[in-house]
Parts: C-alpha cells; structure tokens; sequence
C-alpha cells in the first residue's frame, strides 16, 4: 500500500489486522502469578506502607525503608485501618480483572469488603459520615463534611 508519504509494506497491514489484533486482548505470556494460596501476600498494613500486596512482586529500592504511620488517636486508627483495606480491595480488583476464577482470591476480597463494610460503619457511628452518600448521614441536614479535615489538626 501506497501513501503519499511513504511507502508501507503490505505485510505491516497484514500482521496489524491479523494476528497482532488477534492475540492482542488474549494476554497470553503476561507474567502474572498464579496466587494459589495466600502465603504469597502481605498483610493489609504492610501492603500499605510498601505500596504492594503480593509478596513475590515486591521489589524494594536500594535500601529504602518505608515509615509506618502510626495513627495518634482512634479517629485516625479507624481511617488507617479503611484506608489498608481499601488498597488491598483495589489490589485484589485487579489481580482479579486477570483470574477472575480465583476463590481463594475472591472469598479474601469478600473478607476485606466486610471488613472495610464493618469499619467504615463504626468510624460514621463514632465520628460522623465519611462521605456524603454514607449510610448514616442525616438526609435532612448537609452534615457529612462537618468533621476535621486533614489539614485541621487537633492538638
């Protein structure tokens, strides 16, 4: 095929519309590993701090040592503790996008939903909504955001 550019060879159209396109949404040799068990994951807290929930995908820079955060109160607990399970959920979604099969992987993710379900209902019970469409939220007043935000330290 011809443009008026440059000429492109007719085995790029074919290669392009025919296998490439093929073998492109089949992710045949991605290197995902199969987490049969649970032994290959970290714990929510530490997954938080280091960035990573699988254990064998976990590559540490030169001699960096992620800090903890150590929350000062039980406000701050309870937001750490759904803050954990929220990033373990979104690292299960996407292991999941990929071996949707998985029960192991699965019946853990419906752990950590409960989990996060159960501490996001005792921080809106303790402390007010979360959100503006939080279960607890009064309908009738704007409340939601009437709690300290980050940048409002309580000394």
């Amino acid at each position: 095929m011809n443009n008026k550019f440059y000429e492109i060879p007719q085995d790029w159209y074919n290669e392009l519309n025919g296998n490439f396109m093929n073998n492109a949404f089949n992710v045949p040799n991605m290197n995902v590993p199969n987490m049969a068990n649970n032994n290959d994951l970290a714990n929510p807290k530490v997954a938080i701090e280091r960035g990573n929930l699988f254990n064998n995908l976990y590559d540490p820079y030169k001699n960096y040592q992620y800090r903890p955060l150590k929350p000062k109160n039980k406000r701050e607990e309870l937001l750490y503790n759904i803050l954990m399970h929220n990033f373990a959920l979104v690292e299960l979604e996407l292991y999941l996008d990929l071996n949707e099969r998985d029960s192991n992987m699965i019946a853990l993710f419906n752990k950590y939903l409960e989990n996060k379900k159960r501490l996001v209902s005792e921080y809106e019970n303790n402390f007010g909504p979360l959100t503006c469409d939080a279960a607890n939220r009064n309908p009738n007043d704007w409340d939601w955001n009437d709690s300290p935000w980050s940048w409002e330290v309580n000394k």
